[in-house]
């Protein structure tokens, strides 16, 4: 699979499930459930490398904002969410993370949904009946990105978020 590939699958459950992250969650393990065992491990591959590059202050502080606080384990959430959203959403707020004022919808709540993350693990241990999900040469446990922000200033680094969902 390349990345094309993992965009496209992303999208295709996106489309099917009308823009609801949760079920969009379900659509894709259906979807992934459809590959084969090593597609599945590269689709997770590209999945944990956008993962972690969202991991930036920035991001955090539009997460912060939207959901009206984020805990490190809500913005792993919030980073699958984002992922689930697609590419040209994905690449937007990596770039400029007020960008997300034009892609929340209701139905996105505090654009938290956890399981993205684990979804390509539990759909390859079902298909393959194996437990030891096999690991990638992805570097594990780096630091946050950019710089971290004082709760009181996002407002003022966020203004278009802010007036959205304050």
């Amino acid at each position: 699979m390349d990345k094309a590939g993992f965009w496209k699958i992303i999208d295709k459950s996106r489309m099917e499930a009308d823009g609801d992250p949760e079920e969009q969650l379900e659509i894709l393990g259906e979807l992934l459930q459809e590959l084969p065992p090593d597609e599945i491990v590269s689709f997770d591959r590209y999945l944990c490398e956008y993962h972690a590059g969202a991991d930036h202050w920035d991001l955090w502080g539009a997460a912060y904002i939207i959901g009206g606080g984020c805990s490190d384990d809500g913005f792993m959430d919030f980073r699958g969410w984002l992922i689930s959203r697609g590419e040209k959403a994905y690449e937007a707020a990596m770039a400029d993370p007020e960008s997300l004022v034009n892609v929340i919808n209701d139905h996105d709540g505090e654009c938290q949904v956890e399981g993205y993350q684990y979804i390509a693990s539990q759909v390859w241990e079902k298909k393959t009946g194996k437990s030891e999900f096999p690991s990638h040469d992805l570097p594990r446990g780096m630091d946050t990105a950019g710089t971290q922000w004082d709760e009181e200033d996002l407002a003022t680094k966020f203004p278009k978020l802010s007036k959205k969902f304050a």
